[in-house]
């Protein structure tokens, strides 16, 4: 059975932005790995089918550390780039403790917003370990 275009092409920007995601998650963890930090964090990801075509990719930054009984992990972080039925694309950041942001897909500056990303996550992550010390 051939592939639609516009089905692979949906499915390339979602592996990318799973790529990319998992490196930006994945370039956090030495400095989260400090003993006072989360120093069991990793990273997860998944594709999400709906009516059999990839819809999502989702990435996610968890920590066994910082969770209160009874969840076994807490999600420090989660990236997730959606698709709709009308082909408008969607980024989503969730942050632990702070708002979900939602974003058009792809930003107009890629490159700078991964950059401008890994920093608000780090930050967000780290701002959040200290809240909960306090």
């Amino acid at each position: 059975m051939a592939v639609s275009p516009a089905i692979d092409d949906e499915a390339t920007i979602l592996h990318a932005f799973q790529r990319d995601a998992r490196d930006v998650l994945e370039r956090l963890l030495p400095f989260l790995h400090a003993p006072r930090l989360y120093p069991d964090a990793f990273v997860e990801g998944w594709g999400d089918v709906r009516g059999g075509r990839a819809a999502a990719s989702t990435v996610v930054l968890l920590s066994p550390k910082a969770v209160k009984p009874p969840e076994s992990t807490k999600e420090l972080a989660r990236l997730r780039l959606e698709v709709s039925e009308r082909g408008e694309w969607t980024a989503v950041v969730s942050v632990v403790a702070q708002t979900d942001e939602r974003c058009a897909w792809p930003p107009a500056a890629e490159a700078a917003w991964w950059i401008a990303l890994r920093e608000k996550l780090r930050r967000g992550v780290v701002g959040y370990r200290g809240a909960r010390a306090a």
